[in-house]
Parts: structure tokens; sequence; C-alpha cells
């Protein structure tokens, strides 16, 4: 159940990419992509309105924290209504002029309205996850049936967005994304962006520590709430490898290709919206833009096994602290 209800949004979402790939050749799939979009902007702005109504009530809800679901019913509406603006042909010949995108792509079009949501989502879930109250309260976890659904939600993306069986085979795909079988080389150069990266992130630790004591504690317990289950050998193989892949044939494989280097590197950050607006956020975008780089200069492999070697790392020496 766990499994299925995370999957099926991703599911819908793929689906939509799919009509959008064939759309490529057809003006009906085009309209039947569009109408697609529309119809989950729906959704989404119908949800916001529900939470506005006065007789709306959110039962069996901790009053801790009903503030944090409420904001994030708002979000999702204020989300579908602006995930409208990239449905329309002079917003994306305005965007055309910012980033590399074909306007007259229905794929395009479904990847900037996807985007939109990314952002929106966000935005909205923060006060969400970086509550410990809120956390807690809720019985928020990211569990391993989680991570691993997740993960292959985000492969689905990935390879219905770059047209998989639609007009790319399994090889081009994998051409198309970057992928290629690891060497000696791969694993030097990651192993290296996993140092830096580490470093980095115990430098921001520290500065950040010394500097706000009570926001990083804050951000520490409820991020600890939310990944508790994750400790050890295993957990850390589960939670690096997950994430590597999933994440990044997402972001380096199937979006910076087309969008370019800052876009997807701004979506990986706002995406792990557990980080709140903190130092941490900051540590976030320099990661996505390392990895932007390596994918720019070596391929899509180095990439996940730069980005599953730093959260292996990060996650056991965080089990050894505990």
């Amino acid at each position: 159940m766990e499994i299925g209800f995370t999957l099926l949004p991703f599911v819908l979402l793929s689906i939509v990419l799919v009509l959008a790939n064939l759309g490529r050749h057809s003006p009906a799939f085009t309209w039947l992509t569009y109408g697609a979009l529309i119809a989950l902007n729906l959704l989404m702005l119908n949800a916001g309105l529900a939470s506005l109504a006065p007789q709306t009530e959110l039962v069996g809800i901790p009053p801790e924290a009903e503030p944090a679901l409420d904001a994030l019913l708002r979000g999702i509406g204020f989300t579908g209504l602006v995930a409208f603006l990239p449905l329309l042909p002079p917003v994306r010949r305005g965007l055309a002029r910012l980033i590399p995108i074909d306007p007259a792509s229905p794929v395009h079009t479904t990847a900037l309205v996807y985007a939109v949501y990314v952002v929106g989502l966000g935005i909205g879930q923060q006060r969400l996850l970086t509550d410990p109250a809120v956390v807690q309260s809720l019985e928020l976890r990211l569990t391993s049936a989680l991570a691993w659904s997740q993960a292959l939600g985000m492969v689905l993306l990935a390879v219905s967005g770059v047209g998989l069986f639609v007009h790319r085979s399994p090889r081009e795909v994998a051409e198309r994304l970057g992928l290629t079988w690891p060497t000696v080389g791969h694993a030097v150069v990651a192993g290296l962006a996993v140092a830096f990266l580490f470093s980095a992130q115990v430098m921001v630790a520290l500065i950040w520590r010394s500097l706000d004591p009570a926001g990083f504690d804050r951000l520490s317990n409820a991020s600890n709430l939310l990944f508790g289950e994750f400790s050890g050998p295993l957990a850390a193989f589960t939670l690096g490898f997950t994430a590597a892949v999933g994440e990044e044939l997402v972001f380096r494989g199937a979006l910076q290709p087309r969008f370019g280097l800052l876009v997807p590197a701004a979506l990986f950050t706002v995406l792990h919206s557990q980080y709140g607006f903190s130092p941490a956020t900051l540590l976030i975008l320099m990661i996505a833009l390392v990895l932007g780089v390596l994918r720019q200069r070596t391929n899509l492999t180095v990439c996940i096994l730069t980005h599953f070697g730093y959260n292996f790392v990060t996650v056991m020496l965080a089990s050894l602290v505990q």
C-alpha cells in the first residue's frame, strides 16, 4: 500500500510525458497532453480552494500540525494556479529567451509545468518537514520502502521524459541520459568529489552551529526524526543508492542537457525542502552545481557515483555519532 500510494503520482506524471513525446509527431497527442496538464492543475487548485472553505476541518490532525498542513494545502492550490502559466505560448516564448527550450515542444511544456510543481510543493511543505514538533506529531518518517518507491518513480519520469520506446531505444536513452559503464577513472573522480563535498558539509555545519546553534539544533532534530530509520551500512546503501539513481537520472540526466546547469540545480535544491531556508540549503545548491559541472565534464555515471558516495559517507558517520 505504501509503495503503491507513493508510486501513483509518478506513474500519472510519466503517462503525461509519454503523451507529450507522442505529441512530437501528432497534434492529437499534443492536445491530450495539454488536457492532462490542465486536469492536474485543476486538481491541485481544487485542493487549495477546499482548504479555504470555512467549514473545512482537518479531522484527526494534531493541533500543532494543523497550520503546517493548512499551509501545504494552500501551497498546492497556488501551485496549481501558477502551473497554468507555462501552458500559455507567450510565456514559453519569453522563457525561451532565458533558458534553452523549444516553446513549441509539448515535452518542454510538460517539463516547465512539472518544474512549477517542484518549486510550489517544495516551498509548501517546508513548514511540515522542518518543525520537529510537527514531524513528531504526524509521525513522518522516510522508510526504506518509500525511498525505493520514490527512486523507481523518478526513474520512470526520466526515461519517459526522454522518450523510451516512443522515439528512443533503451541504448539511445542511456546515451541521451549520459549513462556509461563505470570505470576506475570514474571512481577516482567521484571519490575526489565526495571528499570535497563532505569537507564543505563539515565546514558549513561548524560555521552554522557557531552562529545559530538554536536553528542548527532545530533542523537537526527534525532531520533525525525524518531519517531516524536510516542507520548502519544497509540503510546507508539504501539511501545513497536510491537518491543517487533517481535524482541524478532526472536532474543531471534528463533535464540538464536541455535546460542548462542552473535550472536543474535550483530545482534540485528546492526538492530538498526538509532543510528549509538555512545554510544547509546553500550546501545543497553547491552540491547540485558540483554535480552539474561533473555532468558537463564527464558523464552521468560519475554524478551517480558521487551522489551515492556522499550520501553513504554522511549516513555512516551519522550512525557512528549516534
